[in-house]
């Protein structure tokens, strides 16, 4: 085992068991500069990856859901050697790990990083994918997708909200043909300790673990230039703490820590914002604060599988929680519900 400025690698390198995509790259992923040596590669309105780039080394805040290539538009961005980091075990944020491994040599692929635990023997992050469950989820894109359509028709006539997203030319796609889709176990390589610096060559990234949406969540900042990648931590969407390992307190403490950090930008993983500002993120820990000191009160509703959930807002911040036994039953759901929702999250 050897500590590098990469983090604590163990191991021959990361291997998968074969996966499949179901997309062209060209058609699926939105790219754009963000500046700050930060590219977005976006699957539009379901999942947001970061390429950030020193001037030794370039780093990739998750790989997406692996419907596309994600390799072939890292290869066409750098030529730096590449490393991975996944932000936290959920597919939607793991799910091209088998495309960059399987493309290791081409993108001098220097390993797969993920929180510690997902390196521990006996782990069960970051395994095979089931399924019923991207079956369930594909479901879920397809309704969205179809909401959007009706949503951006009923916007151009009436509200004109969609061009204040500066989402260009980034509508959502098409979910294509998912009989194909696979998400192998690829196990990391690279342990991220709490406080790690990555350094990239004339910029580094620290890693803050944050805990909350799940035990192994992560989150990286670069505090030379202000900038917060925050993973599924803090999101443009409902903030997911009703699956497995959720937790409010953990999440309150997490939020609460990146809130105190100095900010500029604060880049997210999810929909059609890939930005929010630095005020943002102390909404969501005050809302979460309010929640676990019991002062909100939840209205039912359910997640984007039809799983139902107490629905807390406040202040431009949404957080589903597990419903409570006095919740009411929701009355409509947005997809078809999994009888076993805390075997996988969307979020």
């Amino acid at each position: 085992m050897t500590t590098t400025t990469t983090g604590t690698t163990t191991g021959p390198g990361p291997t998968h068991d074969g996966y499949a995509t179901c997309a062209p790259a060209a058609d699926w992923f939105h790219v754009a500069d963000l500046g700050d040596g930060i590219t977005l590669i976006s699957e539009p309105g379901h999942v947001n990856c970061f390429l950030v780039q020193g001037t030794e080394r370039a780093l990739l805040f998750d790989t997406g859901t692996g419907l596309a290539p994600v390799s072939e538009v890292v290869r066409h961005l750098t030529d730096l050697p590449l490393l991975v980091v996944v932000s936290h075990d959920h597919l939607d944020h793991r799910g091209g790990n088998a495309d960059v491994v399987a493309h290791a040599d081409e993108l001098a692929l220097v390993g797969i990083a993920a929180h510690p635990t997902a390196l521990e023997p006996g782990s069960t992050l970051h395994g095979a994918v089931d399924r019923g469950f991207l079956d369930a989820y594909a479901q879920a894109m397809r309704t969205v997708v179809d909401q959007y359509e009706t949503f951006a028709a009923l916007d151009a006539q009436s509200f004109y909200v969609l061009p204040t997203l500066d989402a260009g030319d980034s509508p959502l796609r098409p979910v294509p043909d998912t009989t194909s889709w696979t998400v192998p176990a690829v196990r990391p390589d690279v342990a991220l300790a709490d406080g790690d610096v990555l350094d990239l060559g004339g910029r580094s990234l620290r890693v803050v673990h944050t805990p909350g949406h799940s035990p192994d969540s992560l989150c990286l900042v670069d505090d030379a230039h202000g900038v917060l990648l925050a993973g599924d931590t803090v999101v443009a969407a409902a903030s997911w703490l009703h699956g497995a390992g959720a937790d409010l307190d953990d999440f309150a403490r997490s939020t609460a820590a990146l809130a105190g950090l100095p900010l500029r930008r604060v880049l997210t993983a999810h929909n059609l914002c890939a930005e929010r500002p630095p005020s943002y993120v102390r909404s969501v820990a005050q809302t979460a604060e309010r929640v676990r000191a019991g002062q909100s009160t939840p209205r039912p509703g359910t997640d984007l599988l039809g799983n139902p959930v107490d629905r807390h807002t406040h202040d431009g911040v949404t957080l589903l929680l597990p419903p409570s036994p006095t919740s009411p039953s929701p009355t409509s759901s947005a997809a078809p519900s999994r009888t076993d929702p805390q075997t996988e999250e969307i979020a």
